[in-house]
């Protein structure tokens, strides 16, 4: 992910296109210059909110990159256990 931003003045970038390069390069690894996921991929919502809470532009790319993995790590685990529970709650009610 680091890579992916590294050649960019990655700094000047929205909120919104770091999240989607930064996808890019997780859903494309060893990719020279992925192409940035689609604007509705619901997971820069995720990063978008990660990046509005942090001061992310001091953060060197390797230390944002860490972070960004973190915070889709620990959205992906909620919403397994948003399933899991929901699935305890339909069965308890058949």
């Amino acid at each position: 992910m680091s890579e992916a931003l590294s050649p960019y003045a990655w700094r000047r970038l929205t909120p919104e296109m770091v999240s989607r390069r930064a996808l890019a390069a997780l859903d494309e690894p060893g990719t020279a210059d992925p192409v940035p996921v689609a604007r509705h991929d619901k997971r820069i919502g995720v990063l978008l909110e990660f990046l509005a809470g942090c001061r992310w532009r001091s953060l060197t790319a390797d230390a944002l990159s860490r972070q960004m993995v973190t915070a889709l790590e620990a959205w992906r685990y909620e919403s397994q256990w948003l399933e899991i529970e929901l699935r305890w709650l339909s069965n308890a009610d058949s």
